[in-house]
């Protein structure tokens, strides 16, 4: 996050978009992360099959990595302390995006296999099913604790004095970052379930799950949406990018929190029930199959009756 103070006016997107840089202590974690997970995912595809899977998860664990490099070295880092919107949408990004896409990508693998040997070894010891790590991870994944920690962590941030305090300092605003992408992380892992903690919820389970989430989440958007006063402070002297007053600023954040937030709540609930829509009609197709084998086996060991059983002697005459 950068002071906005000094920057000039900007009146376009163009203008927005060619905001980068790299040199804060987040870009530069970021950039160590996705090098190592690069580099990773080469050795893994040299050592093992590489197949159409292998690289889709690639290519989400890429598109999470460069969406986490927008939000937090791009335009909407840039810009947070100048426009709510922007500092919202890089909540969005961060929260909504670029967390589950990593763990769809199942990275565990790619970094281990970055280590070298003797790192990837104890790496490979830490994440058994007894370790502590596991164990830590598998109590904090549990539907009961991830859920809490998410609408916590979205709801304490935009407590105002929490919220303005993120602004003011710059320790406080990594901070913020850090919370809010560990708590999304877990939120999304009963949902995606990648190794090395499997999610134990059923598709019905998962679709209950993120319909706990949207309600709350919708609620305070709608809040900071329809509000007629600025709730943060220290938007109350923004420069004014894009000629938006405050109060403009603040409505068109609460709606990019109202509406994308909630797409992708919905979308992700659409592709739950049609997988499990798709797996309930697999059940039905296997229950279908065993079906004729078990009555073709009762009828082969059947004895085939006598023919005078059949026709009486009479009519055989």
């Amino acid at each position: 996050m950068n002071g906005g103070s000094e920057r000039d006016l900007i009146d376009s997107f163009g203008k927005f978009a060619y905001a980068w840089d790299f040199s804060s202590p987040p870009a530069v974690l970021l950039l160590l992360l996705a090098a190592a997970y690069v580099a990773g995912s080469i050795r893994l595809s040299m050592r093992a099959r590489a197949d159409r899977s292998f690289w889709a998860k690639f290519a989400a664990g890429l598109t999470g990595f460069a969406l986490l490099a927008f939000a937090l070295a791009g335009p909407l880092d840039v810009y947070a302390s100048d426009l709510f919107a922007a500092h919202t949408s890089q909540h969005i990004v961060i929260a909504m995006f670029a967390a589950p896409l990593l763990l769809v990508a199942r990275p565990m693998a790619a970094y281990i296999w970055a280590f070298p040997r003797p790192l990837r070894t104890g790496a490979g010891t830490a994440l058994t099913e007894a370790s502590v790590v596991i164990r830590v991870l598998r109590l904090l994944t549990r539907p009961v604790v991830a859920l809490p920690l998410f609408l916590g962590s979205l709801y304490g941030w935009h407590i105002p004095a929490a919220y303005n305090a993120s602004l003011e300092n710059e320790w406080v605003h990594l901070f913020m970052h850090f919370t809010m992408f560990a708590a999304a992380v877990l939120f999304w892992w009963p949902i995606v379930g990648p190794p090395p903690v499997r999610t134990r919820l059923s598709y019905p389970q998962r679709i209950v799950f993120l319909l706990l989430a949207v309600t709350p989440a919708a609620l305070l958007a709608a809040v900071i949406t329809l509000s007629k006063s600025v709730i943060f402070d220290f938007y109350l002297d923004s420069p004014g990018h894009f000629g938006w007053s405050p109060t403009e600023d603040q409505r068109i954040g609460g709606l990019l929190m109202w509406i994308p937030g909630n797409f992708v709540f919905l979308t992700t609930m659409t592709i739950l029930f049609f997988r499990w829509f798709a797996e309930e009609e697999r059940k039905s197709f296997r229950k279908a199959a065993r079906r004729p084998r078990r009555s073709s086996a009762a009828a082969s060991s059947a004895k085939p009756s006598d023919s005078h059983h059949e026709y009486p002697d009479d009519e055989r005459k």
